[in-house]
């Protein structure tokens, strides 16, 4: 499998910026990018820098901003965070916020929900409970025989 490669939008209260050759990082939980960039589009900074440990193990102090991220076809709210000598990647969280995910057969992204914005619980929690205390009775049938 090779590197998993995208195009992206990033918008703020100030405008956008497409940004293209985008690395997914599935090793990375934030997505990072150029403070330039996050200024430029108006991203809202974060009130405290947050540590954040690199590949090499070094802790550092990044800035985090908030930021709009647009990406096959779908928008979702993201954290981005900024540091010196930072190489611009898309991390996990982006990609959880936009429904996605990396296929590690095909280094393709793949959809784990429908677009839009994730709020599922309230909608869903009776079922999910309801699901739940039917696989507790059935593993309790077994066992009981």
């Amino acid at each position: 499998m090779g590197h998993t490669i995208v195009d992206v939008v990033i918008i703020g209260s100030k405008g956008e910026h497409g940004l293209r050759g985008m690395l997914v990082d599935t090793g990375a939980t934030y997505s990072v990018l150029s403070e330039e960039v996050l200024k430029d589009i108006g991203a809202s900074r974060l009130p405290a820098k947050v540590p954040v440990e690199l590949g090499d193990g070094r802790i550092i102090q990044a800035d985090a901003y908030a930021a709009v991220l647009s990406l096959e076809g779908r928008q979702a709210p993201v954290i981005a965070i900024t540091f010196e000598d930072a190489k611009p990647v898309i991390g996990v969280q982006s990609l959880e916020s936009l429904g996605l995910k990396v296929n590690p057969v095909t280094g393709k992204l793949e959809e784990t929900r429908p677009k839009g914005i994730a709020y599922f619980y309230a909608a869903f929690c009776v079922s999910c409970e309801e699901r739940n205390d039917e696989a507790i009775s059935k593993k309790e049938e077994l066992k009981h025989g």
